[in-house]
């Protein structure tokens, strides 16, 4: 006597047809966009639009994250011009180190300037490469004259035969912290007007003070 199939074998079978007529009007369909006229120019041109959505995507990014790097950068650049007009007072950028000393009240107050500089730096993302690095010379600029700071604060306390060689350490110190953030200042600017946000000018001087900073790196009249 024949037995009809088992109703759930049934439908396994039948789910399993349905699903191999599937896979081949799939396959049918790919195979005719391919040998159709136009098939590859098309895929080409979804292609690159795909690619320049992307890239306007990452330029997007970059121009956002410049945008907050330039604004820590500033707030920073601002720290570290205060600190260095109270150096210049203590050590001059010329000249023998000062007759009128700072003091320890004002080494603290330096430190904490620097502390906020490198704080508001860190606090933004490293973003891409070119980013990161500028990042990284605002931050190690910033360690830079704390070292500096902490050297004067060692002045203070020695003893007078060793003053002067401590106070060539810390003029040394601030001099190579000026150096690299103007190496950081020049690539912010430059990434900034790559990416259509115009000129930045965050330039130091060894003493803080705006009008002193050289030539080269002044803004010019076109850029105010």
């Amino acid at each position: 006597m024949n037995r009809s199939p088992h109703p759930s074998r049934t439908k396994r079978i039948l789910a399993t047809a349905a699903l191999a007529a599937g896979l081949v009007g799939v396959t049918g369909a790919l195979a005719a966009g391919q040998t159709q006229p136009g098939g590859d120019a098309r895929q080409a041109s979804s292609i690159e639009a795909v690619a320049e959505r992307l890239a306007a995507d990452q330029a997007r990014e970059r121009a956002e994250h410049n945008v907050h790097l330039t604004k820590a950068a500033g707030a920073a650049h601002d720290h570290m011009a205060h600190v260095l007009q109270g150096l210049a007072s203590a050590v001059p950028v010329e000249g023998p180190v000062s007759p009128r000393p700072a003091s320890i009240g004002d080494v603290e107050e330096w430190n904490q300037d620097l502390a906020l500089a490198v704080s508001v730096l860190e606090a933004v993302e490293e973003g891409a490469s070119e980013q990161a690095v500028t990042r990284e010379a605002f931050i190690g600029a910033a360690h830079l004259l704390q070292s500096a700071a902490g050297g004067y604060g060692q002045l203070l306390n020695a003893p007078a035969a060793e003053r002067e060689l401590l106070a060539a350490t810390v003029a040394e110190r601030r001099d190579a912290a000026v150096r690299l953030w103007q190496a950081g200042a020049a690539q912010l600017d430059s990434l900034t007007v790559g990416s259509g946000g115009g000129h930045v000018h965050l330039f130091l001087a060894p003493d803080g003070d705006p009008d002193a900073v050289p030539q080269e790196f002044q803004e010019p009249d076109s850029h105010k």
